[in-house]
């Protein structure tokens, strides 16, 4: 008896599935993915990062905004990401689709195939019971644009839903001038991204995005290899390297624009490891 090519790769991705949640950690990383120029993730790659969805009834809204699971019951985004949803608690309207690869696939799919055949198990909804702005938010500049946002019921890990780690076991002291990875959806296509940035100081981001002021204390800019448009509450990422191997990623950042000026386009992101405090507090 013979067993159909889906079926084969669907009992496969099973047995895959099963495998991860013994393997399981933060931020897990393939360092052979490290050093490539494609712009298009793995579909196991970056498995944290996940697309704001809102209910509407009768259709999910995709809100052009990415999420990232911290912990199985939280994930992290902009702010600005969650001003449209007026209800903060019990029934937001707001949901995390978690698992995708090809933020246009349904669901209702059980799996998440491209034009190779190559197939994934298809996305994950969870519902938000609640929504946790930070409290020093600034209206006025901008600063501090985080929220989190906890789940209906805990993430079920597998090799395509895992956390980012939220610190490294030694961090640099700055930010500035470190070339940082980053992940998540964009306008250019509809599977999951990923590229390169080099951070800037304060003085040269006012420069590349013909500013008049600097930008927020706690917030930063990337300068991209390539000018593909992310998603706000895409995650900025630094490696942990441990015994001379890169051995996770954790959260350093999250975006929060683009900016066009110019030849150059700039990424501002919303400083993380000045937050973590209000992070771990609020993520229990």
């Amino acid at each position: 008896m013979f067993l159909s090519g889906k079926l084969v790769q669907l009992l496969t991705l099973a047995w895959l599935g099963a495998m991860s949640m013994a393997e399981f950690r933060c931020g897990r990383l393939d360092e052979k993915l490290l050093y490539t120029t494609d712009e298009r993730a793995e579909p196991s790659e970056n498995p944290w990062v996940g697309i704001l969805l809102e209910d509407q009834g009768n259709r999910y809204e995709n809100t052009r905004c990415s999420v990232v699971i911290i912990n199985e019951l939280h994930v992290l985004t902009t702010g600005t990401c969650v001003k449209r949803f007026s209800t903060r608690s019990g029934d937001t309207k707001a949901v995390a689709m978690l698992g995708v690869w090809d933020e246009t696939d349904s669901p209702e799919e059980e799996l998440s195939c491209n034009d190779k055949d190559f197939c994934v198990p298809g996305p994950e909804l969870y519902k938000v019971v609640e929504i946790k702005v930070h409290p020093q938010t600034d209206k006025d500049t901008g600063d501090n644009d985080l929220a989190i946002l906890r789940l209906e019921k805990p993430v079920e890990w597998t090799n395509w839903v895992q956390p980012i780690c939220l610190e490294g076991t030694s961090e640099p002291d700055t930010l500035t001038n470190r070339n940082l990875h980053y992940t998540g959806f964009n306008h250019k296509a509809p599977e999951k991204g990923k590229g390169l940035a080099m951070t800037v100081s304060t003085q040269k981001c006012k420069q590349l995005t013909s500013s008049s002021v600097l930008v927020p204390v706690n917030q930063l800019c990337g300068y991209p290899v390539k000018r593909t448009k992310f998603y706000p509450g895409a995650p900025l990422m630094d490696i942990d390297v441990r015994d001379e191997m890169p051995h996770n990623f954790y959260l350093v950042a999250i975006l929060v624009r683009n900016v066009d000026a110019g030849q150059a386009t700039t990424q501002v992101y919303q400083n993380v490891r000045r937050a973590r405090s209000w992070i771990m507090e609020n993520a229990k």
